[in-house]
């Protein structure tokens, strides 16, 4: 559903005497009367949430749903900080989502909704999206509580933090912190591509993620959090955002901790062109190729929407002097030192899936074919060592589709995942790495989908279904949860396992069909014992 923007103010209610009644705020005992509400006073006002009870706990979450941490953004411009206002705010339901981009063909789009927005975020799309969401302990805290912020994936055109996917109740409950979830602005809302925006304005997605970690830093303790320990965390275009913010990072710096889930943006290879990008926009609604900017911002949303998914139109991240993306993000990280650095020398936390592409090699039979075609600037003695390096009958691979899903998995997460934290434990950063590598019935896209790109969000967050789980299932939730809470409450402890190169296996090769039957939940292994083809990516990568 496609919603007008509407102003902070729209989303006021006369929230009746009982809040001041029942004094109920987000430190203080929890409500238990049908109409009190949890309420915290941030630099812009009062809100007024929600408290729950999870299934799973027997303790109350606090939900503060939809705060505004911007204006209501002006398209194509730099977010501002919202006003402060006098009323109480409503924030007992989410707020609009960001525009977002499926692409055509129907048979594609249909698919991508159905893998990464069903169920959709439940208030619709609109401009007016940079909000977000608090979820923290009702219990007062013995002190302050460690910080997670999640930024979501979605290659930068789609995504939500209203997903139910990303809910933090549970995580905030069983582990006892603070987890907050925003939107940002994405496709050609967050990253226009017009050569008429200054360079400090291309990137205006991720302009919004500082945005929104700046009002964590200021407004997180009012909800029992300490802005002292702040750890940052995303998947996929997250996980590349949240290298962003390592490599380019804000001054002061905002957060002590960074976790990636199968993204970065240190090797930055299959780029979107949002300036060709944005030349064919200009065409396609017959604005001029002077003064265009002001052309496009007259357009309403939802024919922008409409153009950008049936060409296929693709807008991201791109160089902007290094306001918010570093010009050279894996050369100022082997440079950086304790006493000298461009970057964020934090603690880091970052791994990757066993089978990230698996989903979208099904029915490709031609492996050479794509390789040539995705890589035509790579002379074919490479692409030969490549398909030597990955043969039909290996451990895995039985067939052309899962051998190219092989391929890609390591190519695209893996292999960089080892290549970040080799580069960071080289300089001295502490550094962990995980490998997420089960599958449950419950949880699969279609058959034999294994541990597919994503997957893991729903163990860490304890969104996955509870109807049919496995015992085994249950305690892989578990495991990575606390270990993900371990991290973010002790960052230079590590999560669990000792630092890279080894490497923390999450799930045991547990599979749908096969069982988890005398499985592991969790091991610590040499990473060579699952990196043992990456050496053959690293003349690409260099």
């Amino acid at each position: 559903m496609f919603t007008k923007s509407k102003t902070p103010a729209m989303y006021f209610s006369v929230l009746t005497l009982t809040i001041a009644l029942c004094a109920a705020t987000a430190n203080s005992t929890p409500c238990r009367k049908p109409k009190c509400r949890p309420t915290a006073t941030i630099d812009s006002g009062t809100v007024a949430g929600t408290a729950t009870w999870l299934p799973s706990s027997t303790r109350p979450v606090n939900k503060f749903l939809g705060i505004p941490f911007a204006e209501p953004p002006v398209r194509f411009k730099a977010p501002e900080p919202v006003r402060p206002w006098q009323r109480v705010y409503d924030a007992s339901r989410y707020k609009p989502s960001c525009i977002q981009q499926f692409n055509y063909p129907e048979e594609q789009r249909n698919q991508s909704i159905e893998w990464y927005n069903t169920p959709p975020p439940p208030a619709g799309e609109s401009e007016d999206c940079l909000n977000l969401n608090v979820f923290a302990p009702a219990s007062p805290p013995k002190g302050p509580r460690a910080v997670l912020v999640w930024i979501y994936g979605g290659s930068y055109v789609f995504g939500s933090g209203s997903l139910p996917l990303y809910d933090g109740s549970s995580f905030a409950v069983n582990q006892n912190v603070v987890l907050v979830t925003f939107n940002y602005r994405t496709n050609l809302f967050g990253f226009p591509g017009s050569p008429e925006l200054p360079a400090a304005e291309k990137n205006l997605g991720l302009l919004d993620q500082r945005l929104a970690l700046d009002w964590v830093r200021r407004n997180i303790a009012a909800f029992g959090g300490d802005a002292e320990k702040i750890t940052i965390f995303g998947e996929s275009a997250g996980g590349g955002s949240v290298d962003g913010l390592i490599t380019a990072p804000p001054n002061p710096i905002p957060f002590r901790a960074a976790i990636m889930q199968s993204g970065q943006s240190t090797v930055r290879m299959l780029a979107a062109d949002p300036v060709a990008s944005w030349g064919k926009l200009l065409e396609a609604t017959n604005c001029p190729s002077t003064n265009g900017l002001e052309c496009v911002r007259a357009i309403p949303a939802l024919e922008l929407k409409a153009i950008i998914e049936r060409q296929q139109l693709a807008f991201g991240p791109m160089a902007d002097g290094g306001v918010t993306w570093a010009d050279t993000p894996r050369q100022d990280r082997l440079d950086s030192t304790d006493e000298k650095s461009l970057i964020a020398r934090v603690p880091v936390l970052m791994g990757s899936n066993a089978d990230e592409n698996r989903p979208i090699t099904v029915g490709m039979n031609d492996t050479e074919a794509f390789l040539r075609a995705s890589l035509p600037d790579v002379p074919g003695e490479i692409i030969q060592r490549i398909l030597d390096t990955y043969p039909i009958g290996a451990p895995g691979i039985g067939n052309e589709p899962e051998r190219l899903a092989a391929i890609l998995t390591e190519f695209s997460f893996q292999c960089l995942a080892r290549l970040v934290t080799q580069d960071s434990a080289t300089v001295g950063i502490d550094v962990w790495r995980y490998y997420f590598n089960a599958s449950f019935p419950n949880t699969e896209l279609f058959d034999g989908s294994g541990a597919y790109h994503g997957l893991e969000i729903k163990y860490i967050f304890g969104t996955y279904p509870r109807k049919g789980a496995t015992k085994f299932q249950v305690k892989v939730g578990k495991v990575m949860q606390k270990a993900w809470a371990n991290f973010a409450k002790h960052p230079n402890k590590g999560p669990g396992w000792k630092k890279a190169p080894r490497l923390g296996v999450i799930g045991g090769g547990a599979r749908a069909g096969i069982g988890d039957e005398g499985r592991k939940v969790f091991a610590t292994i040499d990473s060579k014992n699952v990196d043992g083809r990456c050496d053959v990516w690293d003349v690409l990568y260099n």
